[in-house]
């Protein structure tokens, strides 16, 4: 799947992801972000896809996410270490991770993202 994953034909582009981790420390929740360098092919989401979302994101604008990168709609290891949904950083705008379905035998995800608007992603 990589090569199709790659192809520019087929609306492959390269995108940023910002994976925010939270660390527990003395009663607070420490934020650090990550920022990785992808690469896959972006969709508009289809009337099929937007039954996927969860109830509060069906009136979102959002996109179909085709990637070898591991996305994730974060993540709580139980411990003192937790991780909020990513981030996708693409043509100026930024999504939000709401969904991901993992094809590990084909070594891709398929995520579901909603556009974030700008007072949402400026204070978080």
């Amino acid at each position: 799947m990589s090569f199709i994953l790659q192809d520019p034909d087929l609306g492959s582009t390269d995108f940023t992801v910002q994976r925010t981790v939270y660390r527990r420390r003395a009663g607070q929740s420490v934020p650090t972000t990550q920022t990785h360098a992808a690469t896959g092919c972006i969709h508009p989401g289809t009337p099929e896809m937007i039954q996927l979302l969860p109830e509060e994101e069906k009136h979102e604008t959002f996109i179909a996410i085709y990637t070898d990168f591991r996305l994730t709609t974060g993540e709580n290891f139980g411990g003192a270490t937790f991780t909020a949904p990513d981030r996708v950083l693409w043509q100026d705008q930024t999504w939000r991770v709401v969904r991901v379905k993992s094809w590990q035998q084909f070594n891709y995800v398929q995520a579901l993202a909603t556009l974030m608007s700008e007072e949402s992603s400026a204070s978080s």
